[in-house]
Formats: C-alpha cells, structure tokens, sequence
C-alpha cells in the first residue's frame, strides 16, 4: 500500500519496483490495476459511481444514494431489501477469489499490461512450482482457493 504512494523509499523509480515485486510476484495481482483503482478511491473517497471501492457490482446498495437512485430507476437486479440477509454468503466469500481475480486478469490482458502479466506470472509459476508437487495440481488450486477465501473475509471485514 505505502509503496503504491511512493512514500517509502526515496526515489519514486525504487517504489514502483518494490511495489510492482509485492504486489505482483508476492500476491499475484497487478500493480497498475491497484494504482489505477486505489487513485480513483483517493480522488472521490465513497461518492456513488465515483470510487471503485464502494461499486458494488449492483448486487449491494450502499449508504444513503444508492438506495434513493435505485428506487427512482426501478433498479431490480436483486432482492435488495434482502441484502442484509445475503451480503454475508456473496461479499466476504466471493470478493477477493472471484471479482478481483477476475477483475486484475481482465485489466491486464485487455489494457495489454504485459509487465504486470509477468510479475503476476512468477507468483503463479513459483506458487505451482512448491505446491503441486505436494498436493497435485487440484489440491494446490483448492489450497490457494482457501487462502484467497481467508484474506477475502479479512479484507472485507476490515474494510
């Protein structure tokens, strides 16, 4: 995180390396989807349409806007008078394993980001390369699953 704002190391050259290395050959992510998606929060911080963060994939609607705009636009993709009920079967599972992953592979091949591609490719080479040999190729996809399931319920919980 203090990497993407460049304010660790002194150079800002340093920073977008160790940050690209973290993010992508430690998590397997994108650096540039994060930075990207991250500024956008920062700009317009939990404004309806504005922030990423709080775009909810029309599944949730959130705070005070999103309910009245939904309600004038006859907006009925999803029970939401029963999200309180759902939230916790889709949200804390599903966000990090399936949306994010989903979401950083999509930004990478469309926007051709060919050096995030990389940095994202040597943790899942590493990653396969330790794990497979162990538990085969099915049990290393189930146990990355699992843990991309427990940071996503952390993540959703914390944020």
């Amino acid at each position: 995180h203090d990497f993407g704002h460049l304010s660790v190391c002194k150079t800002s050259r340093w920073n977008h390396l160790v940050h690209k290395f973290v993010i992508g050959s430690l998590k397997g992510a994108s650096a540039n989807w994060w930075n990207h998606r991250h500024f956008q929060h920062h700009a317009k911080p939990n404004i309806f349409r504005k922030d990423p963060d709080i775009n909810m994939l029309d599944m949730f609607v959130l705070g005070t806007t999103q309910p009245v705009e939904c309600g004038i636009k006859k907006i009925e993709r999803f029970p939401y008078n029963r999200q309180h009920q759902y939230f916790f079967l889709v949200a804390p599972p599903l966000l990090i394993p399936v949306f994010y992953n989903y979401h950083i592979m999509y930004t990478m091949i469309t926007r051709r980001d060919w050096v995030d591609m990389a940095w994202a490719l040597t943790f899942y080479l590493r990653y396969f390369w330790c794990y497979v040999p162990l538990y085969g190729l099915l049990g290393a996809l189930a146990l990355m699953a699992f843990f991309r399931f427990l940071g996503s319920h952390w993540f959703v919980w914390v944020t």
